[in-house]
């Protein structure tokens, strides 16, 4: 990044814990991998926190404050903390960043500090922002590694770290009040996103008697996770509160569902929390029911790693194998007892492609320690020399590679990148062809106009966006919301084929064009849930038997059986087409009502969702033959046959069948 300039991205986030038996992880590598995403924040802050399990009868106390040490010593003492050491470790715009050594009380040091960060900021003259036995923050104004300088982060070692590069949304960033990670009594959280239940969420928290907030998100995710655990919710019990999973995949007990409404997170989030349980160490990753914001999850021989992109976690370990979040699901791991939740079955996460290959025996430019904007003047470079065929070696995490080709008028060239590539790979392609040896990040492809895109590993969310024409053929997975709004027109028309498996929102808002998801490897449905929704054009074919409940958006068990008990009372249906029906997936109930009940359910429904039609069948004739020659090449540029499967059963989505354009 060009200092000055401002290019706004989403935060970075960035979490790792040693494994039990392995080495404590020095800070300089935490600053590498979140650096690696340095775009993805600002200058408007940065921060790191660290935890060293261990016992010990003094606490850890951070604060930032317009006044000196002893002056920061002589606040604490008068609320009657004994207080052992202060030493100021930075100071960031004119405000102290000090340490402090207590002894104390865990209840007191609680009460005292709700009463004096009211105070403090009510009057904006300070903040404490870590309490803990484990735990220590570091944090201020500037990048990563401006943040780093400043605490000497290269020196300190650590059993788990946490990092955040800053994005600001909904808060000033010229203090550092307002930096991340936010903390709470050994929890510490970073995030990335938008927390739309905000407010409910500060209510439940001031009904607990916390009364002070800087106006970040995270900070209230660290304070309402402490208070969930502190009333005696499990760590799972208290992390699925958090991520209010959708009612129709994973509903919460309609208890706990009523009286903590308030505690559940809402908005378009991926949150890593750190915590010290007093026994244990914890590292945590959750992803919001839709997964609007990513998170890749890693893991080698000594550690276990969360990030914003598959490079954060490649800097430092080029051969862990990666997979990433399900969405509303979460990831836990601890430092004595190991994995305790994936955040995916197993047998899903042994169908992500194995570590790519970063350097081919020959290449014409090498991608390492060059920006995305000097790689993409090398590939033109070598285009104006004459080159057809321009390959690149050690691609770790740049974005935007040939962005800058459709504005020269440049076609027929085929660039192989090998390594990761980066988000929005391939951006309004019209006729080159991109063959990545690796895995590509989110939005690869967007609005491609023609040509095509070979990736030879897994493609992370929203794969094909507005994809126009042309082909993308993905030999591994492919992510969350894949070909969504894929459309056509008269012969350019746009195939998309995914040898794996693809997670929610497959071909939502889709208005023509074929996507094929051949699940290869899958002892399961390789597909999540909401099929085609809003889809009006085009077609999906899953090979296997799909489940009806996963297709479209369809409306909830219990409207479902309200309105069949409205048909019995209006004597549409006999009581016994009700017990007949009850049980029947909406999408199943559609074919098998007729009549006048057919009618209700249309208006009612169907013409409000626009829930597909679906058909589990081999392919006919004219499908055969449209997609043989397709797949032919697919298996040709992957490397694996995938012909015999058109011969099997598929099942077919389409629009709905009375939808009129």
């Amino acid at each position: 990044m060009i200092e000055g300039e401002y290019y706004p991205s989403g935060c970075g986030i960035f979490g790792i814990l040693r494994k039990r038996n392995a080495s404590k992880i020095k800070g300089k590598d935490v600053v590498r991998a979140i650096e690696r995403v340095r775009f993805r924040g600002s200058d408007r802050g940065a921060g790191f926190a660290v935890f060293n399990f261990k016992s010990q009868n003094y606490y850890l106390l951070k604060i930032f404050y317009r006044g000196s040490e002893d002056e920061v010593r002589e606040l604490l003492e008068k609320e009657g903390i004994n207080v052992i050491d202060v030493i100021k470790e930075a100071e960031i715009n004119d405000i102290c960043s000090c340490s402090v050594i207590a002894l104390a009380d865990l209840n007191l040091i609680k009460m005292k500090m709700r009463t004096l960060n009211f105070r403090l900021w009510k009057d904006k003259i300070g903040r404490i922002y870590s309490a803990g036995s484990s735990l220590q923050v570091y944090k201020g104004v500037g990048y990563p590694l401006d943040i780093a300088r400043i605490y000497n982060i290269d020196e300190i070692e650590g059993d788990m770290w946490l990092a955040h590069t800053r994005q600001p949304t909904n808060s000033p960033g010229y203090y550092p009040y307002w930096s991340h990670p936010f903390s709470s009594f050994n929890v510490a959280v970073v995030h990335n996103g938008d927390i739309s239940s905000f407010g409910a969420n500060m209510e439940f928290l001031k009904s607990k008697g916390i009364e002070s907030f800087v106006g970040t998100d995270s900070e209230v995710i660290a304070f309402l996770f402490e208070e969930l655990v502190n009333e005696g919710f499990s760590l799972e019990e208290t992390i699925e509160i958090l991520i209010n999973p959708s009612r129709r995949i994973r509903p919460l007990d309609p208890f706990v569902e009523h009286m903590l409404r308030n505690a559940r997170l809402d908005g378009p989030f991926s949150v890593i929390i750190g915590y010290d349980s007093g026994d244990d160490l914890y590292l945590i990753g959750i992803a919001d029911r839709n997964k609007f914001r990513p998170m890749i999850m890693g893991e080698d021989e000594n550690y276990y790693y969360i990030a914003s992109e598959e490079n954060e976690i490649r800097e430092l370990s080029p051969n862990a194998r990666v997979w990433t979040l399900k969405p509303g699901e979460y990831f836990l791991a601890s430092l004595n007892k190991g994995v305790i939740r994936y955040g995916r079955p197993l047998e899903e996460i042994d169908m992500f492609s194995p570590p790519p290959i970063f350097r081919p025996k020959e290449y014409d430019i090498d991608a390492h320690n060059i920006d995305y904007r000097e790689l993409n003047y090398y590939i033109l470079k070598e285009i104006e020399k004459g080159k057809r065929l321009v390959r690149v070696a050690n691609v770790l995490g740049h974005r935007y590679i040939g962005i800058n080709l459709p504005s020269k008028n440049i076609r027929g060239v085929r660039i192989e990148l090998y390594g990761v590539a980066g988000n929005c790979l391939a951006n309004l392609n019209d006729g080159n062809e991109f063959y990545v040896y690796g895995n590509v990040g989110d939005d690869c492809c967007d609005t491609m106009h023609e040509g095509k895109v070979v990736i030879l590993g897994d493609a992370r969310d929203v794969l094909a966006q507005t994809f126009q024409s042309g082909k993308i053929f993905v030999k591994g997975n492919a992510g969350n919301r894949v070909g969504i709004q894929m459309r056509q027109y008269k012969d350019r028309k746009p195939y998309l084929i995914i040898g794996g498996r693809v997670d929610n929102y497959l071909g939502e808002y889709m208005a023509g064009g074929i996507i094929v998801v051949f699940g290869r490897g899958s002892k399961s449905e390789p597909v999540g849930y909401f099929i085609g929704t809003g889809m009006i054009g085009g077609k999906i074919l899953i090979r296997g038997k799909v489940s009806p409940n996963k297709i479209g958006l369809q409306p909830p068990k219990i409207e479902i059986l309200n309105l069949l008990r409205a048909l019995v009372i209006d004597n549409i249906i006999s009581p016994e087409e009700y017990e007949q029906l009850k049980d029947k997936e909406y999408i199943e109930l559609v074919k098998s009502l007729e009549g006048r009940g057919r009618e209700y359910l249309r208006k009612l429904i169907e013409d409000k969702l626009g829930i597909p039609t679906y058909e589990y069948r081999e392919l006919n004739e004219e499908e055969f033959k449209e997609l043989e020659p397709v797949i032919k090449e697919f298996s040709a540029d992957v490397g694996e046959d995938f012909n015999e499967f058109l011969k099997e059963k598929f099942t077919v989505v389409f629009p709905p069948k009375f939808l009129k354009i």
